[in-house]
């Protein structure tokens, strides 16, 4: 690709460390490149030795700036967003996608119509969020967001949309609003319908914003996780909505594809922050942690499979299309990062056991005998709970049931 290919095909983006995405004009940067280095010199020998080893950080000097009648309320809200001490990510028409941190920023407000920044913006090696964390559901959902950050900046990148590209993206929207909308309650409708809306109004303006509005997709995607029902109803519900995803790919061309794998790697990336932070009580055996965990690579499985079948070499311009390394390492580590620490915590779980009762019994001995009883009563509730003991049964359990207990 020509560089008067890069400058037209290729749109400078920031997104903050609060996940705010702006796309000033730019004018020409530079990069620099430095090494950790150490010089040593010899008293009986002329010149030096020069131990040269990693590199360091890069270093962009960048200006651009905001111009038309927003440009102060652009330029205002970019200057709040750059407070957020978490790193930048930087779509440059040059140097790809580069993350890093603004050393220091400077402004020029001296021309009417436009508001001009300078900014010392230095790459970094540690990732816009952090990633040590002290349990499994705070690194997946740490994760999770990052990957919502980065995923559609790839997006954007491949897409060059139509109006009946927005057609076909409203199309599936409105299916998912429904398949989603079916499972709530009143309070988590109330909840939907703004993500809903702001959804709607971000798709209206994908053409020109399509980051933002896929990141408002998402929301929508990722909006069983947040739903107060059952751990396994929330996995059934994903499912539901990645099946929804999948359809646009009836009409297989390049936009939908990159839709494809944007929006259904957020269908598993969803799901495995559900099967990281199932509700309590919902999985109790060794079990039920295998079965949420072989959803997740089902799922995972499937979305391979068809982002695999979905390559076409650059030649074909209609239908070409390649997976994003970002995206895919990113979807790769969660799912991976997922499975592994359900192992992990299926090693000391509960297995389940079952016994066929030789003779009449009650509840109460029941639950003594393999449970144990507490001064809560909390075994004998779960006791209850676990084998479907109805009232009328409470004193009499006869012959021949099969009972389940956990050790």
């Amino acid at each position: 690709m020509t560089w008067i290919d890069k400058l037209e095909n290729s749109v400078f983006s920031i997104t903050t460390g609060d996940g705010r995405v702006y796309t000033p004009l730019l004018r020409i940067s530079e990069t620099t490149k430095e090494f950790n280095a150490s010089t040593f010199e010899f008293i009986n020998k002329e010149g030096s030795f020069v131990d040269r080893r990693k590199v360091k950080a890069r270093q962009f000097p960048l200006t651009f700036y905001f111009q038309g009648p927003e440009n102060i309320n652009q330029s205002e809200a970019f200057d709040k967003s750059a407070n957020d001490s978490r790193a930048w990510v930087i779509v440059h028409p040059f140097y790809g996608n580069i993350q890093g941190q603004p050393i220091s920023i400077s402004r020029n407000d001296s021309s009417f119509n436009s508001t001009e920044f300078n900014v010392d913006f230095w790459e970094t090696i540690s990732d816009s969020l952090p990633k040590i964390v002290s349990n499994l559901p705070d690194i997946i959902k740490t994760r999770q967001v990052e990957f919502k950050v980065l995923s559609p900046i790839d997006y954007a990148s491949k897409v060059t949309l139509k109006p009946s590209d927005i057609s076909t993206v409203k199309s599936i929207n409105e299916q998912l609003n429904a398949t989603i909308a079916n499972a709530l309650d009143a309070v988590s409708y109330s909840d939907f319908q703004l993500i809903k809306n702001t959804a709607a109004t971000k798709i209206d303006n994908m053409i020109t914003s399509p980051v933002e509005a896929m990141q408002s997709i998402m929301d929508v995607i990722d909006m069983p996780e947040n739903i107060n029902t059952s751990t396994f109803l929330r996995i059934s519900l994903v499912q539901a909505v990645y099946a929804d995803v999948t359809a646009i790919l009836k009409k297989f061309n390049s936009n939908n594809k990159a839709f494809y794998e944007a929006a259904a790697g957020a269908s598993v990336v969803a799901l495995a922050n559900i099967v990281a932070n199932p509700n309590d009580g919902d999985i109790t055996t060794r079990n039920d942690l295998m079965v949420i965990s072989d959803a997740l690579a089902t799922l995972y499985a499937d979305y391979q499979m068809t982002i695999d079948s979905a390559y076409v070499v650059e030649s074909e311009s209609i239908n070409k299309f390649s997976a994003s390394v970002q995206t895919q390492n990113l979807i790769r580590e969660i799912v991976v990062q997922t499975i592994a620490g359900i192992s992990t915590q299926a090693v000391n779980a509960k297995q389940e056991r079952v016994v066929v009762l030789e003779k009449d019994s009650n509840l109460i001995l029941l639950c003594h005998q393999y449970m144990g009883l507490d001064k809560a009563d909390e075994n004998l509730n779960k006791f209850r709970k676990i084998n479907n003991i109805k009232n009328k049964k409470l004193f009499s359990v006869k012959k021949g049931t099969a009972i389940k207990y956990y050790v």
